[in-house]
């Protein structure tokens, strides 16, 4: 006697994450990896290995599966395979991310011409598609400038230059690809998390970001609430909305960075993903919403999991060094889990103004009370005493 599968069905390209929400949700999944890792391949229905540079190979395997047993949507939360999802999507004719949001979000300068023609508000740039066009560009521009990568996303992509040395060797690090230059926009930098679906876009939270002094500007830390009056987070939430709607935005969940100067708020990256390291969990936190799983509920036509908010406030620092070196911690603060580590005690780190350097772990306190978070923060960094030491070798 057979049994017929009535689970939705859905392809990802993605990771641990994703594929351990998918298991919750009781769906058929397909994983498209290349290959797909032996421990996440026995998690899945039915992992797929492909080559997802090959877009028509990728298609043509996929399209096999689809077509004996229809898929319900396609998606990815890595920035480089969003067009590809989304590109899988539109060929099989089922719900995904549309191409066109998938593209502009991929291609920085692509982004900045769709917006400002709509009359929202991106920093001024230029492209420099060869890479020694990008000094005559922050010339022109005044510096000083950020250069980075023209495709794909993350602070190691992204350099801030205040001279034209600088310039210069912001081009070396980042490689010989094409890259866009824009004028730095002074002013506060804050990360809206939303989730759209059918066209229509709902903010889940605001928070104000701090950033490392550069040159490459790592994620410092973030606190909610923003501290923004609600007149203004009303005003950034408009913004933000109808930014995604030009941008072609229709089901998808994503992750904003807006600075606000004199003049109002200017958009400085558009990701169509759940937010890195720990802030999504901070969302999760202060609204009820996992940003991962809606990402998969939105891909399957579903309503998104909504739970109760279980803090009000979050205070969020990255752990970072000021030099280069041998990183060491005290040990007994490490049970804590509000303390997260990239390395261990004896690992080589950078310093947080070194293009390559950022952070290397992650405090993060809720609560209700500023006064005690700031307490708690306080406690578990002189428990942990990060510090270098030399590197003699």
């Amino acid at each position: 006697m057979t049994t017929t599968d009535t689970r939705q069905s859905v392809a990802c390209i993605s990771g641990r994450r994703v594929v351990d929400v998918l298991g919750r949700l009781q769906v058929r999944s397909v994983f498209l990896a290349d290959p797909a890792p032996l421990d996440l391949a026995c998690l899945v229905d039915v992992p797929l290995d492909v080559d997802l540079d090959d877009w028509a190979g990728t298609e043509a395997a996929l399209r096999w599966l689809h077509d004996s047993r229809p898929l319900d949507g396609v998606f990815s939360v890595y920035d480089a395979h969003l067009p590809l999802a989304s590109y899988l999507a539109a060929r099989l004719d089922t719900r995904g991310l549309a191409l066109s949001a998938a593209m502009n979000c991929h291609d920085k300068s692509r982004m900045r011409m769709v917006l400002a023609s709509a009359g929202i508000r991106v920093p001024d740039h230029l492209p420099a598609t060869d890479p020694e066009d990008a000094l005559p560009a922050a010339q022109r521009l005044g510096l000083p400038v950020v250069v980075k990568k023209l495709t794909g996303s993350g602070g190691r992509g992204s350099l801030l230059c205040h001279t034209a040395g600088d310039v210069a060797r912001a081009v070396a690090a980042l490689g010989p690809v094409p890259l866009i230059v824009e004028r730095y926009v002074l002013g506060a930098e804050y990360a809206i998390q939303t989730l759209t679906s059918h066209g229509t876009t709902e903010v889940v939270s605001i928070l104000a970001q701090h950033v490392g002094p550069g040159p490459r500007q790592a994620e410092t830390g973030y606190d909610f609430p923003s501290g923004l009056s609600a007149a203004r987070e009303s005003e950034l939430a408009d913004f933000v909305t109808r930014a995604l709607a030009v941008l072609g935005f229709d089901h998808s969940v994503a992750h904003t960075q807006v600075r606000i100067d004199d003049e109002g708020p200017v958009l400085i990256n558009v990701a169509a993903r759940p937010p890195g390291g720990q802030l999504c969990a901070a969302t999760e936190r202060v609204s009820g919403i996992d940003l991962t799983r809606a990402a998969a509920e939105i891909a399957l036509g579903r309503n998104v999991t909504r739970g109760p908010a279980s803090a009000t406030r979050v205070l969020y620092r990255c752990v970072t060094f000021d030099s280069p070196g041998l990183a060491r911690f005290d040990a007994d603060s490490l049970a804590t889990p509000d303390l997260t580590l990239d390395v261990e005690s004896g690992d080589s780190v950078l310093g947080i103004t070194d293009p390559q350097g950022g952070s290397y772990g992650r405090i993060v306190v809720y609560g209700d009370d500023p006064a005690v978070l700031e307490n708690r923060y306080r406690s578990i960094l002189e428990s942990l005493r990060p510090r270098v030491e030399p590197d003699i070798l």
